[in-house]
């Protein structure tokens, strides 16, 4: 005979359809923005920065996949005694879980696909320049360069959500403490 077991419910918000809408306006407008910015910026940068730079917008992707996850992942309990006692960030660590489908969606799609889109047009930046500079038409390379970007991506963000996950807590406390900073920052400016 199997036992039923009740499972407590967790209190997570809705998105509206307005939330839904405004996400999507924000991420055309920061895809299109930053394509732009590295359209423009890869047209004059030497090959070894353009890879740096690549590989920076992975690492990029990768992090914040890995938030997205924690924030998934981590249960508010320990976050309300650190609150209680007036630890910094601990605040913004339960704003972040009780928000934890619009950060997942946020730090997971938003900003992991728009730096999996700006990878991508780095990437096919990067075959074009070596192929103008060397004067060859090569698909392999293409191929290869794609092969690349896909696997340190694919990668990297199944090693970040082992890690992310097992070390969740830890994760949420720590951009709850960046965003603590961030707005006492903005009370000081006023």
């Amino acid at each position: 005979m199997i036992k039923r077991i009740k499972f407590k419910q967790v209190k997570v918000k809705k998105q509206s359809p307005k939330t839904v809408l405004l996400i999507i306006g924000i991420t055309f407008i920061i895809a299109t923005f930053f394509s732009y910015i590295f359209e423009v910026l890869l047209g004059d940068v030497p090959l070894l920065i353009a890879f740096f730079l690549l590989i920076s917008i992975i690492i990029i992707g990768i992090i914040c996949d890995g938030i997205g996850n924690a924030v998934v992942a981590v249960d508010e309990i320990s976050f309300h005694s650190m609150a209680a006692s007036r630890v910094k960030g601990a605040k913004e660590s339960i704003v972040l879980i009780r928000n934890a489908p619009m950060v997942a969606n946020l730090f997971n799609d938003v900003i992991g696909d728009i730096c999996g889109i700006i990878s991508g047009s780095t990437a096919s930046a990067i075959v074009l320049s070596i192929e103008s500079g060397f004067g060859i038409q090569s698909v392999l390379l293409s191929i290869a360069m794609s092969g690349f970007v896909a696997a340190l991506t694919v990668g990297g963000k199944a090693i970040g959500k082992g890690f992310a996950i097992a070390r969740a807590r830890y994760i949420v406390y720590y951009v709850g403490i960046v965003m603590y900073y961030v707005k006492k920052l903005k009370h000081n400016k006023k």
